[in-house]
C-alpha cells in the first residue's frame, strides 16, 4: 500500500510538470507530415514572435517564385489560416492533459456568527479537497493521452485533405491556364484567317459564303476565348484562397507545365491493406475507442462520486468553558443513494459501440474509396496516354496533309478551318485530361492516407 502511494504522488509530481506549450504533438505532426506528404518544416514547433516571422519570410520566398505543386502546399500549410485553425487543436488538447494531471484546487471556506443575547461572535474556518481526484488521476491522464492522439490524427487528417485540395486546385489552375494559351492562338489564327479571306474576297479568290464562315469562327473564337479568361481567373481565385494569400502576395505564377510523359506508373497492389493501416481518419476513430474504454474504467474507478477530507476549526458563541477554538479533521462522502451511476455507465457503453461501429463503418467505406480512385486514376493515365501517343500525332498528321492540299488548291477554306478547330481541341482534351490524372492522383493518395508508393518514384508533377 505504502509503494503503490509513493507511486501515485510520483505520476501526480510528473502531471504537475507537464508544459502546456504544445511543441511535442507540433513536432509528431510535423514528421508525420513529412513521412505521409513530403512536406518538410511545414509545422513550426514554436510560436513565438521569431518562428512567426521566420514563416512570414518563407511564404514570402516561395510565393515570389514560380509555384510548383510542392511550394504550393507548403505554402498552404504555412499560411492558410483555417488550417492554423485546425492546428491550435493541439494547444487544446495538450492543455487538457496537464489539466488531467493536476490536483483539483482546495476550497476554503468559513462563516462568523452574532449571538442574539449579546454573548460575542462566533464561527468557523474549514479546508477540504477532493480525496477521489488524486486516485483519478492516472486513470484521467491515460485518456486525457488518448484524446491528445485523436487530435494529432484528426489535425493530421486535416492536413492531408487541404494538401489533396492544393494539388486538385493547382492542376484545375494548370489546366485553365493552357486552355486559355489554346484560345487566344484559336483567337489570334481565326483573325488572321479572317483578315485573309477578306483579302482573297477582294480580288475574287473565295465566295461570299467563305467569308461568312471565317468571321462566325472568329466569333466563336472570340467567346470561347472569354470564357476561358473567365475559368482562369476563377481556377487562380480557388488556388490562391487555399493558399492564404492577399495583396502583392496574390500576384503568385505558376511553374512551366512540364512536357513529355507522365511520371512512372506507380506500384498499385496492396492499396486497401496500407490503406486501412495508414488512414488518419481510421486511425482517429481507433484513437476514439480507446478513449472511450478509458472513459468507462474512469467512471468505474470513480463509483463513489466524491470523497472529500479536510479540517475544520469552529469556536461557538461565549466565552465560558466548552466555547474555546476547537480543532479536527472532516470528511464527505456522497452516497450513491438515488443516482448509483448505472445511467452513466449505459450511456458509456453505449458510446463505445457507437465509436467501434464507425470505425467499421469507416473501413468498410474507405476500402471502397480505394478501389474507385484507383479505377479512376488508372482510366485517367490511359486517357492522357492514348492522347498523347495517338491521337494528338494523327490530329497533327491531319493538320499538316489538310494545309499541303489547301495551299494546292485541293480543299476548301472552312474545311481547312475545321482542321485546324480539331487540332486545338484535342490539345485542350489533352490539357483537361491531364488535369483529371492529377486530380485522380490527389484524390487516391488522400484514401490510401500518404504518397503512392512507387518502385521507380519520379518527379511529381
Amino acid at each position: 500500500m505504502k509503494g503503490r502511494s509513493l507511486m501515485l504522488l510520483a505520476v501526480v509530481a510528473v502531471a504537475g510538470c507537464r508544459s502546456v506549450n504544445p511543441e511535442a504533438p507540433r513536432t509528431e505532426l510535423g514528421e508525420l507530415l513529412q513521412d505521409r506528404a513530403g512536406a518538410t518544416d511545414v509545422i513550426p514547433g514554436q510560436q513565438d514572435e521569431e518562428s512567426q516571422a521566420q514563416v512570414r519570410e518563407r511564404v514570402d520566398a516561395l510565393a515570389s517564385e514560380p509555384l510548383t505543386p510542392e511550394a504550393a502546399v507548403q505554402v498552404a500549410l504555412l499560411n492558410n489560416r483555417e488550417f492554423l485553425a485546425v492546428v491550435e487543436g493541439l494547444g487544446i488538447a495538450q492543455a487538457d492533459l496537464v489539466q488531467a494531471g493536476l490536483l483539483e484546487n482546495p476550497v476554503l471556506a468559513g462563516d462568523i456568527v452574532n449571538s442574539t443575547k449579546g454573548n460575542g461572535l462566533g464561527g468557523g474556518l474549514s479546508i477540504s479537497t477532493s480525496l477521489l481526484s488524486v486516485f483519478l488521476i492516472p486513470a484521467k491522464l491515460r485518456l486525457a493521452k488518448s484524446e491528445l492522439a485523436h487530435a494529432v490524427l484528426s489535425v493530421g487528417q486535416a492536413s492531408l485533405m487541404l494538401i489533396r485540395e492544393v494539388k486538385e486546385a493547382y492542376a484545375q489552375t494548370q489546366a485553365a491556364d493552357a486552355v486559355l494559351a489554346l484560345q487566344r492562338d484559336q483567337a489570334r489564327a481565326a483573325e488572321l484567317a479572317a483578315e485573309l479571306v477578306q483579302l482573297q474576297f477582294a480580288v475574287g479568290n473565295v465566295s461570299p459564303l467563305d467569308v461568312q464562315l471565317f468571321a462566325a469562327a472568329l466569333d466563336e473564337a472570340k467567346v470561347a476565348l472569354a470564357d476561358a479568361e473567365s475559368d482562369s481567373v476563377m481556377a487562380h481565385e480557388e488556388l490562391t484562397q487555399l493558399l492564404g494569400l492577399w495583396g502583392e502576395q496574390a500576384q503568385w505564377t505558376l511553374a512551366p507545365m512540364p512536357s513529355g510523359p507522365l511520371p512512372a506508373l506507380p506500384e498499385l497492389g496492396r492499396l486497401e491493406q496500407r490503406g486501412i493501416q495508414d488512414r488518419l481518419d481510421i486511425s482517429a476513430q481507433r484513437a476514439v475507442v480507446q478513449s472511450m474504454e478509458f472513459a468507462i474504467e474512469l467512471r468505474r474507478r470513480g463509483l463513489v462520486p466524491q470523497v472529500e477530507i479536510g479540517a475544520e476549526g469552529r469556536n461557538e458563541v461565549g466565552t465560558d468553558a466548552g466555547h474555546e477554538w476547537v480543532l479536527g479533521p472532516s470528511l464527505a462522502i456522497e452516497i450513491p443513494i438515488f443516482d448509483p451511476g448505472h445511467a452513466d455507465f449505459a450511456r458509456l457503453r453505449a458510446q463505445l459501440r457507437q465509436a467501434q461501429h464507425r470505425l467499421q463503418s469507416k473501413s468498410v467505406a474507405a476500402r471502397s474509396e480505394i478501389r474507385a480512385h484507383r479505377q479512376l486514376f488508372v482510366a485517367s493515365r490511359q486517357k492522357v496516354e492514348y492522347l498523347q501517343q495517338t491521337m494528338l500525332p494523327r490530329a497533327e498528321a491531319i493538320a499538316d496533309l489538310t494545309i499541303r492540299r489547301y495551299n494546292s488548291m485541293l480543299v476548301g477554306t472552312y474545311q481547312l478551318l475545321e482542321t485546324r478547330e480539331d487540332q486545338i481541341e484535342i490539345r485542350r482534351e489533352l490539357a483537361q485530361a491531364i488535369r483529371d490524372y492529377w486530380v485522380a492522383r490527389a484524390d487516391l493518395e488522400f484514401a490510401i492516407g500518404g504518397r503512392l508508393p512507387s518502385a521507380d518514384t519520379k518527379g511529381g508533377q
